[in-house]
């Protein structure tokens, strides 16, 4: 019996590669014939680069960059990876820009930026000479559409009177002109190479409108009182970008994510915004891998009636029905509505948290939990099978 367990993170309790190799620990404690095998999932929010660079056999690379606070400098990591003759580098926006890296009274997405992220992705191709790179967006605590990183990456934004402006939001109101450093080393081996920017983002909302960047400025600090400071700047931004590149960054699906970052990248270094799911399916091979296994075990922190909206663990039982492989899920909590999910192939629906306790204890032993149900999933598939 060969079984396929690829979850997804449980977020504030264990990244997806514990949460597998749990699974899998309970698994073998029922059985010692089945054949399992693990596949960490990610989405291209925080643990992105982790989890694909371990799960690819890759090695992290090591840097102290700009933080997303002015003056702030923080340890931050990036991964690389072999696939074919290619080197690819996998960088994440939350190492050095994320909201975990601000404090909650020191949020305010007008201050915060994306310098890091800039520095990171510089640090790929200039000292470790990589064919292309992957950029996971999500978990951002900036609204600066990116020109913190573009700014380390050679282009200059400057201001009416052609004095450089502030990396981040409030910058973006200055922002008159936008100026390509063609001697930037960065640049050069860029288009030399002809060097690909993938980003991975679930997100496909644009960049303005109470649609835009505003819908995650709660999250990243920002009070109503300043809402219309963050819509006039990515405003301004969009009709100086539409000046000097003939491109509405309204009209690029997912240009709104991350603070703005994906479609000004797109449109300044012709990256490629693709759904993190499918570059992340692409790379681990999942979908080969769910052929060519019985039974597949997913999961996630969460299972509810939004689960069937795109999110990680759907689009795993959407390829396991293609191939009519029975998958059973596992979350950490799980709504009464989850039971929708019945209806596109799924066979058993499993929660660690199983009986009343508190949201900290339930966190807390996670661990112990998947194990015991996939012991218990076990015992059943080895009598029934």
């Amino acid at each position: 019996m060969k079984i396929l367990v690829a979850c997804n993170t449980f977020k504030e309790a264990l990244d997806s590669i514990k949460v597998c190799n749990c699974i899998k620990e309970g698994l073998l404690c029922s059985s010692k014939k089945f054949v399992i095998t693990t596949l960490p999932l990610a989405d291209g929010g925080t643990g992105t680069a982790k989890i694909l660079t371990k799960s690819l056999d890759g090695r992290f690379i090591h840097k102290l960059v700009s933080g997303p606070l002015p003056g702030q400098k923080v340890k931050a990591k990036y991964g690389i990876v072999g696939r074919g003759n290619k080197k690819i580098a996998i960088v994440e926006l939350a190492e050095a820009a994320g909201l975990r890296l601000v404090p909650c009274d020191k949020r305010d997405p007008l201050i915060t930026t994306t310098k890091g992220v800039g520095e990171l992705i510089y640090d790929t191709v200039v000292n470790h000479n990589v064919d292309e790179i992957i950029l996971g967006i999500g978990d951002s605590a900036t609204i600066d559409c990116g020109i913190g990183a573009l700014s380390v990456l050679g282009f200059g934004f400057y201001d009416r009177t052609g004095r450089p402006v502030e990396v981040n939001c409030s910058g973006l109101l200055k922002v008159k002109q936008i100026v390509k450093d063609k001697n930037n080393l960065f640049l050069k081996k860029y288009y030399g190479k002809n060097i690909k920017i993938t980003i991975a983002s679930d997100v496909t909302n644009r960049l303005t409108g109470k649609n835009g960047v505003l819908m995650f400025a709660k999250q990243k600090g920002a009070k109503e009182s300043i809402y219309h400071v963050i819509a006039n700047a990515v405003s301004s931004f969009r009709k100086v970008v539409m000046k000097h590149y003939k491109v509405d960054l309204d009209k690029i699906p997912g240009s709104g994510a991350a603070g703005g970052i994906g479609g000004t990248l797109k449109v300044l270094l012709d990256a490629e915004i693709k759904p993190g799911f499918e570059i992340i399916s692409e790379i681990t091979k999942l979908e080969e891998k769910i052929r060519n296994h019985d039974i597949v075990i997913t999961g996630e922190g969460k299972i509810d009636e939004q689960t069937i909206h795109g999110k990680t663990v759907f689009r795993v039982i959407q390829l396991a029905r293609k191939y009519k492989k029975p998958i059973i899920c596992i979350a950490g909590w799980v709504e009464p509505t989850a039971k929708l999910l019945y209806d596109y192939g799924v066979v058993g629906i499993y929660s660690t948290t199983m009986y009343p306790t508190t949201l900290q204890d339930a966190i807390k032993n996670t661990s112990n939990s998947l194990r015991s149900i996939a012991e218990s999933l076990g015992r059943t598939i080895a009598a029934v099978c």
